[in-house]
């Protein structure tokens, strides 16, 4: 009966592991956005100081601001900054309704990972119901193996796309993610727009998806050889 089983035990096995990626996917761009000394460094690096007149420790309290905004830990992504020795208001309320559309977006996002990892644990929990004591190791390891090839086939197309071309790849996730036009900024009205050049966000993605990689092709050594000890034991 249990042989039987194994195929569907296998499809929820290969469920879980999308799951399970998907979660390390969100929660390694969650790490790098809370990386406040990472983003002193690149704009350190930038000298982006020197060409908006807003110190660099300014500057990087006013993106944390956007981040813990995207979180929830604060109500706005108000703050007062000083710029060319004047204090001003950081944002404006174009930037605010933005990042109203931003944080439903993110939110959506950790909704999705957080739901994730107990709903593949239920998958794992069903499938090893299904299978013998000693094949459920394997066939969960396999499982894995299969879930990141298919996010290798995704994230790889991707990656290809943003190497080549940032700009376009940037362009169509505000497309397709948002239904109005408040993303498109200007340099000269809005100081979100001259705290996040397209450089930082190229960095980000670049750095999220190598933490990413790293973490699931970790994961995917032990599975392979979880997978290949258990075929051979079983041989």
């Amino acid at each position: 009966m249990q042989k039987t089983l194994r195929p569907f035990a296998a499809a929820l096995a290969f469920l879980a592991a999308l799951l399970l990626i998907l979660a390390m996917l969100f929660t390694s761009l969650q790490l790098v956005m809370h990386d406040e000394d990472y983003f002193y460094n690149r704009y350190e690096a930038y000298g982006t100081a020197d060409m908006i007149g807003i110190s660099t420790e300014d500057i990087t309290r006013a993106l944390m601001q956007l981040v813990y905004y995207m979180e929830g830990d604060v109500p706005s992504i108000d703050l007062t900054v000083t710029e060319n020795g004047q204090e001003v208001s950081m944002y404006n309320d174009r930037e605010r309704l933005h990042m109203v559309d931003v944080q439903v977006l993110y939110q959506s996002f950790r909704t999705l990972r957080n739901f994730a990892v107990p709903a593949a644990a239920v998958l794992l929990i069903a499938a090893g119901a299904m299978l013998e004591k000693g094949s459920r190791l394997r066939i969960f390891a396999k499982a894995y193996l299969f879930g990141l090839h298919a996010y290798a086939l995704v994230i790889g197309a991707l990656g290809v796309w943003v190497a080549v071309d940032f700009t376009s790849f940037w362009i169509k996730f505000h497309h397709v993610f948002f239904t109005n036009d408040l993303w498109i900024l200007s340099y000269a009205t809005d100081r979100m727009i001259r705290i996040c050049p397209e450089q930082l966000f190229n960095d980000i993605v670049v750095r999220f998806a190598l933490q990413f990689i790293a973490a699931t092709a970790a994961l995917g050594i032990c599975a392979a050889f979880a997978a290949r000890k258990k075929k051979a034991a079983n041989a």
